[in-house]
């Protein structure tokens, strides 16, 4: 059995993010704190900083695969919003990579130990000022995409409420978590991940449906004399 690309780029993404999540050392809110626990293990920041790029390139792939697996779907009841939530979860990917994936790389940096102590707090305190207002407008599309995507694949009958729920209770319980309880950032970015999945998952069913449909559309012919099979493809409403 084939595994359709939009499930295992899907997939992957929840996988990276959950698991970069999971080894992130920096679980403190004031800048002093945060910059001395990724210094004290800046191997964990290194493998969290590459998985969570990682995990955005695999959701801006998944979202490149979802739109393939849905044009046969444009026009349909549900296609705008299935149009905007694809977009929404590319940019999403996109904040995953060059937003947070990249500030853990900054903390690398900052943490090296030929730089002063003092003056990498005072550069990641500097970090995020207005000149990152564009990066930060992905980020309410990663929030908001995977709801978006839902509600349009259920509006066109491809797909359950699942997914939302699952989303909206796993970002709620990293957001209420984050930099305090580890092990909550990491159920909740687990739940997420889950709902990455099943959308996947959903928009995969679709491609595979699609396929179907083609084929069936395709009848085989004669073969010619040289034993090649000649395949004719003839309309639905032809096969009367």
């Amino acid at each position: 059995m084939r595994i359709r690309t939009p499930y295992l780029f899907l997939a992957l993404a929840g996988l990276c993010w959950t698991t970069g999540q999971a080894v992130l050392p920096d679980m403190a809110r004031e800048t002093a704190q945060r910059y001395d626990l990724v210094a004290a293990d800046r191997g964990a920041q290194a493998w969290s900083a590459a998985l969570l790029v990682l995990a955005g390139w695999f959701l801006v792939l998944g979202a490149l695969a979802v739109s393939r697996a849905l044009a046969p779907r444009r026009g349909s009841r549900g296609a705008r919003l299935l149009t905007v939530g694809t977009g929404m979860l590319a940019l999403g990917g996109i904040w995953l990579a060059a937003g947070r994936g990249a500030f853990n790389i900054a903390f690398l940096r900052a943490t090296d130990p030929g730089v002063p102590r003092d003056a990498g707090i005072a550069m990641l305190d500097a970090v995020g000022g207005f000149e990152f207002a564009p990066l930060l407008l992905t980020l309410p599309a990663l929030l908001l995409g995977p709801v978006v995507l839902t509600i349009g694949l259920r509006r066109a009958g491809m797909g359950s409420w699942l997914p939302v729920v699952l989303w909206v209770a796993g970002i709620g319980t990293f957001l209420a978590s984050e930099f305090t309880v580890k092990a909550g950032e990491v159920a909740g970015i687990g739940l997420a991940a889950v709902a990455l999945a099943l959308i996947g998952r959903a928009t995969s069913a679709t491609s595979v449906e699609a396929d179907h449909e083609q084929r069936a559309s395709v009848v085989p012919a004669a073969v010619d004399g040289e034993g090649e099979p000649l395949r004719v493809e003839q309309r639905l409403g032809d096969l009367r």
